[in-house]
């Protein structure tokens, strides 16, 4: 009998772990405890369950965001006294025309670690 290819068992493996996980929705108990009772790898099950949940989300859709030169953002700046607003999720950040860049890139960072 011929070995199986790295592709075939890696089919398997997908195989395996989407029987098990269908088993679990069906079965009612907490995953410890469906894992527990089948010898599974709690760790192993939740990787395979996150794998499989990923490739059924949402589809991500990008929306084009036109290029403006440096030269006609300052000029922009200079020209409005309210300065800049900028909508980051639910927070909305107001820019002064003197913002420091320095301290602007530092509270996005921050705001998009915690998103």
């Amino acid at each position: 009998m011929a070995e199986k290819t790295l592709k075939e068992l890696r089919l398997d493996k997908r195989r395996f772990w989407k029987v098990h996980i269908r088993a679990w929705e069906r079965s009612g108990f907490p995953q410890n405890e469906y894992c527990r009772r089948n010898k599974l790898r709690s760790n192993q099950f939740t990787y395979w369950k996150t794998k499989f949940s990923q490739e059924h989300a949402a589809p991500v859709n990008f929306v084009p965001v036109p290029i403006v030169s440096p030269h006609q953002v300052t000029r922009s700046l200079e020209s409005n006294d309210s300065g800049l607003s900028v909508l980051l999720g639910t927070v909305e950040i107001k820019i002064a025309n003197n913002f420091n860049p320095t301290c602007f890139s530092k509270v996005v960072s921050i705001l998009e670690e915690r998103s």
